[in-house]
């Protein structure tokens, strides 16, 4: 009995810490802050682009990939059209995912068509965009893991940053180390098999790809 409660009590200790890091790494943060990078420590993504712009360009896509389907998700609760925030459940992320991937669209287009945006940057929001499309995809069929597909859409986009510029290398060493403490967060609060977390990394690895391959296609 006294083993059993240590075990508890250890697994009540490290279930905060995980919660915060579900929620400090959550998908939702991931656009804008890999656009951070790429605008304020990656020079090839700001050839040519002022200062004012960089700042424009960061609010743009923090106000439209964070607050929009915050704001989604918020008004579906509200509505009691889910039954919570964190969509546990499998057919509430239907909804959601659908409004994203709409403001992910638009801002790729936005920076493709009226910004002409330095490659890497199309490259990362066309990622986003191809990546909540195929996790819509998938959680027809079971509930994968969005952290994970977030963090494996930023894993594949910091190697491509990092094959085009080595001073990117310690970026991709704190992507990963990210990653695979999201990972890791999210199997031991039991929100995700380890089927559904490597889904999703496949997911966003896959994503990214199809991205570097086709951006620079699109008229």
């Amino acid at each position: 009995i006294g083993y059993l409660c240590g075990v508890l009590a250890s697994q009540s200790r490290f279930a905060l810490p995980a919660r915060i890091l579900s929620v400090l790494l959550h998908p939702v943060f991931i656009p804008a802050a890999i656009m951070a990078f790429l605008l304020y420590g990656y020079p090839e993504a700001t050839l040519g682009i002022s200062p004012k712009n960089t700042r424009l360009w960061l609010m743009m896509v923090s106000y439209i990939t964070i607050l929009f389907p915050t704001l989604t998700v918020f008004l579906l609760w509200r509505l009691k059209m889910v039954n919570s925030m964190q969509l546990h459940e499998q057919k509430e992320r239907y909804g959601p995912l659908m409004a994203s991937m709409l403001f992910y669209f638009w801002v790729y287009w936005v920076f493709h068509k009226e910004f002409k945006a330095p490659m890497p940057i199309q490259i990362w929001l066309l990622s986003v965009f191809l990546s909540s499309v195929w996790v819509f995809m998938a959680t027809i069929f079971f509930k994968i893991s969005l952290h994970t597909a977030a963090w494996g859409s930023a894993f594949a986009f910091a190697v491509y940053l990092t094959w085009h510029n080595t001073s990117a290398f310690p970026f991709l060493l704190l992507v990963i180390l990210l990653a695979g403490i999201i990972g890791s967060a999210r199997f031991y609060l039991n929100e995700h098999s380890p089927k559904q977390l490597y889904a999703g990394y496949f997911v966003g690895i896959v994503s990214t790809l199809m991205a570097i391959a086709v951006a620079a296609l699109i008229p």
